[in-house]
């Protein structure tokens, strides 16, 4: 019977400590590797924000009115940030965004038994850099960014032009999120 008992105790004693290990091991480990996103807001920083001047981009495309949906976008991105503020005057920026909307290509993508597009991926090509307002050097250039978003078309053509718009809105968000974190990488390795 003294066995049984001590048998049971051990048991006990193990299984407390797996209990233990299973538990604080995982919040240990994720409480200790230091890890912190740096695309987040904070407090309080060592390292003084940058300001950037985001100019309307030049629009070589029949879509009216595309630059400055696109600017609204990209300044929404950066409302995100405390490490680089928008300003929109020249003379305070440390920063420039400038871009040109180049083309708009509409190649059909899915044909159906009678040889009509049912799906058309919109392709985009943009050029943008950004630079350093102090000493006009550029920081980075994508001379020739082309980008692909689908669309469904539709018997109706409202809900074809409305489908194309949702396109571009995704390709904009999507160039203003790639904007965003290279910029802040820029940022981060700047003196």
């Amino acid at each position: 019977m003294n066995t049984t008992l001590a048998h049971k105790g051990s048991r006990q004693v193990w299984s407390n400590a797996i209990l233990v290990l299973f538990f604080l091991l995982p919040a240990f480990a994720c409480t200790s590797c230091g890890y912190s996103n740096p695309y987040v807001k904070k407090e309080q920083q060592d390292i003084p924000a940058k300001t950037l001047l985001l100019t309307t981009w030049q629009n070589r495309t029949n879509e009216l009115g595309l630059e400055s949906i696109y600017l609204r976008l990209f300044n929404a991105w950066f409302k995100q940030s405390s490490r680089i503020v928008v300003v929109f005057d020249d003379e305070q920026a440390d920063l420039k965004l400038t871009g040109e909307i180049s083309a708009i290509d509409l190649p059909g993508l899915f044909y159906d038994s009678f040889d009509e597009a049912l799906e058309i991926k919109l392709k985009l090509t943009v050029r943008f850099t950004l630079r350093d307002n102090r000493n006009n050097s550029v920081l980075w250039q994508e001379r020739q960014f082309t980008i692909y978003e689908p669309f469904i078309i539709d018997p109706s053509g409202e809900s074809t032009r409305y489908n194309k718009q949702k396109a571009l809105l995704r390709i904009g968000d999507e160039i203003g999120e790639l904007i965003y974190l290279r910029a802040h990488e820029i940022v981060n390795n700047m003196p």
